[in-house]
C-alpha cells in the first residue's frame, strides 16, 4: 500500500512515540518536499528527531499546482503527489484539506484512523492512553471525536 503523508499525522505519531506504526502498516510512505520542509521546522520544536528517518521518503512532485487558497503548500503537494503516484491513501489531519481531497475521490486517514488500524492489527493494545497523550501534547483533535472513537472501540472515554 502506497501512502502519501502530510505533516500532521507524522508530528502526532512522533510526539506519542508511535512513528513505527507507519512502517508496520504501510508498504511505501512518500512525503512531498513542502511537507518535509514543514517537518524540519517541527523536529526540534516537538523533540521528535526520529522523524529524520523519513528524509529518504521525500518524492518530488512533477506538476505543482495550486488548488485552493485554503490549502498550504504541504497539503497541496500531498494531494498532487497522491494523484501522480496513484497512491492508495493520504494521511492528513486538516479538516478543510481533507474535505477537498475527499471531494476529489482521494482516500484519507488521520491519526485517529491510523491508531484504530494499528489496534485492529494488534500493533497497540488500546487507544485511550495514546489519545490522551495527543491532547497533552496540544494536538488538535476534538475530544468528542476521540471519545466517540473510544466508545466504538469498546474503550472508556477520556
Amino acid at each position: 500500500m502506497i501512502v502519501i503523508a502530510d505533516t500532521g499525522p507524522i508530528i502526532s505519531l512522533g510526539v506519542i512515540g508511535k512513528l513505527d506504526i507507519l512502517d508496520a502498516l504501510f508498504d511505501q510512505i512518500a512525503i512531498p518536499p513542502a511537507v518535509w520542509r514543514e517537518l524540519e521546522k517541527y523536529i526540534k520544536e516537538f523533540s521528535i528527531p526520529q522523524v529524520l528517518k523519513y528524509k529518504d521518503c521525500v518524492v518530488f512532485v512533477k506538476n505543482r499546482a495550486r488548488f485552493l487558497e485554503d490549502l498550504d503548500d504541504g497539503e497541496t503537494e500531498a494531494i498532487q503527489l497522491y494523484s501522480e503516484m496513484k497512491a492508495d491513501l493520504l494521511l492528513i489531519e486538516d479538516k478543510d484539506a481533507r474535505s477537498f481531497a475527499e471531494s476529489q475521490g482521494i482516500s484519507c486517514m488521520g491519526t485517529p484512523g491510523i491508531l484504530i488500524l494499528a489496534k485492529r492489527q494488534g500493533l497497540i493494545p488500546c487507544l485511550r492512553p495514546l489519545f490522551a497523550e495527543l491532547l497533552v501534547h496540544g494536538r488538535y483533535f476534538s475530544r468528542s471525536l476521540l471519545d466517540s472513537v473510544l466508545l466504538r472501540s469498546d474503550e472508556q472515554s477520556l
